[in-house]
């Protein structure tokens, strides 16, 4: 069961994104409103905590959305192949389904501070040199502060502190390629964190499963995961990558499946 004084700690924002109130246990359907204009999250929303489950989405969409969510059981519809069936509702006008993304929280009891000497707050005149095609995940234009570490002149790893709302803080990170294993992220991290709290707010991250370095690294940092999410954008479908990271350091991964096996129809990135 998830920790209830953490999700207490989301709630508002949460039930922003929803545009009504999130039920306190599961119904005998799983209930759906109309997406608020405006919020984040996109035009199609669905939250789940524990075993229960809702949504919101644009009223046009809810006769196709209310038979996938009648039909398909809760542990499907939170997996690709969720994204994937609500999508086929979306896309004909021009909006993908995106995710599940678990969702982490923490409070000043289960955070863990780890004070790495290393980190420094960028300066206005720092920000101006980052490469936001490298570090892209902290681009947002509106973020409150900015965490990096250094290596010479060069930036190897940089977190952000973004407002979204109901004194909820949001953490992003990147790390350049090929740094693994040297606490780049937990550095930054911890920084955004310390600040966070420091200032009154809540840190709250998310990560998705198949990114693997990045959830056992907000997990270690005491962001507990609270809720999981659906979200939409404009645009087209999307797919995650394969999963990024090792089971254990040493061991090798191997694709199960033979490369003719592999989804012809996925198209590469665009620029």
């Amino acid at each position: 069961m998830i920790n209830r004084n953490l999700l207490e700690r989301v709630r508002p924002l949460i039930e922003a994104s929803l545009g009504y109130a999130l039920p306190e246990k599961s119904g005998a359907s799983i209930p759906m409103g109309v997406t608020p204009e405006g919020e984040p999250d996109g035009s199609f929303f669905a939250v789940r905590v524990d075993d229960v489950l809702a949504a919101s989405a644009r009223s046009e969409w809810h006769d196709g959305l209310r038979t996938i969510l009648d039909d398909i059981h809760p542990d499907l519809l939170f997996s690709i192949a969720g994204s994937y069936e609500f999508s086929r509702i979306t896309l004909p006008d021009g909006v993908a389904v995106w995710g599940p993304v678990p969702c982490y929280v923490a409070d000043e009891n289960t955070w863990r501070s780890v004070n790495d000497e290393r980190v420094v707050r960028l300066t206005d005149s720092q920000l101006s040199e980052v490469d936001w095609d490298v570090f892209w995940h902290c681009a947002e234009s509106d973020s409150l502060a900015y965490f990096g570490i250094y290596e010479g002149d060069r930036l190897v790893s940089l977190s952000s502190v973004s407002e979204r709302g109901y004194g909820v803080n949001e953490i992003g990170v990147d790390a350049v390629q090929g740094s693994q294993g040297r606490g780049l992220g937990s550095g930054v991290v911890g920084a955004a964190g310390d600040w966070i709290l420091e200032n009154g707010s809540t840190p709250f991250a998310s990560a998705a499963d198949w990114n693997i370095a990045s959830g056992r690294n907000l997990r270690r940092l005491g962001l507990t995961y609270t809720y999981s999410k659906l979200t939409s954008a404009d645009g087209e479908f999307r797919i995650p990558p394969q999963p990024i990271g090792q089971p254990l350091p040493g061991h090798a991964v191997y694709d199960y499946y033979p490369r003719w096996a592999m989804n012809k129809e996925i198209l590469e990135r665009p620029e």
